[in-house]
């Protein structure tokens, strides 16, 4: 058993749509999601990280990977 959510679950600690979550993540916004036969999987790190990015707080940018990872 696994502690991955799915994007609805993600989504929903974010206080976004999943759609939005998959729209950001076309547009290149934010990292890629892991998939499995299913659909999206998200871990607790990819929310924490999503959230740190700006997803669900409305700023006025969301920011880079980079610029949260300091890479």
């Amino acid at each position: 058993m696994s502690d991955d959510a799915r994007i609805s679950e993600a989504a929903r600690s974010l206080s976004v749509t999943p759609q939005h979550l998959r729209m950001l993540e076309w547009a290149g916004r934010i990292p890629p999601a892991r998939r499995d036969f299913n659909g999206r999987l998200y871990s607790a790190f990819d929310i924490a990280l999503l959230r740190s990015l700006g997803v669900g707080v409305r700023p006025r940018r969301l920011k880079r990977p980079e610029e949260v990872l300091g890479e």
